[in-house]
């Protein structure tokens, strides 16, 4: 399934390809504390971002970053380094 979305002020938006179906739900300390409770999530294959300027990206561990607006604060995505795999929150679509 392909799909679209953005960040809450409009300055990130996105097309998705790819999009999982299923939703994840993480119950990690820093997923709860980014987003105030669980984070709600699917994975995608491939994401295009219409304009990268907005974003900023916060390295969480290692082997994963984290992504939001720079204006708004929409929390954007969670992407893991090595693989380039990203996970889209839900509330962004």
């Amino acid at each position: 399934m392909n799909a679209t979305g953005r960040c809450l002020c409009g300055s990130v938006s996105f097309t998705a390809e790819g999009v999982e179906t299923d939703i994840h739900t993480c119950h990690c300390g820093m997923c709860r504390r980014w987003t105030g409770g669980p984070a709600f999530a699917a994975t995608v294959g491939k994401v295009t971002f219409d304009d990268e300027s907005s974003i900023s990206r916060y390295d969480s561990s290692a082997w994963a970053e984290r992504g939001f607006c720079s204006r708004c604060g929409t929390n954007l995505f969670y992407r893991m380094k090595e693989s380039n795999q990203y996970v889209l929150w839900m509330g962004t679509f």
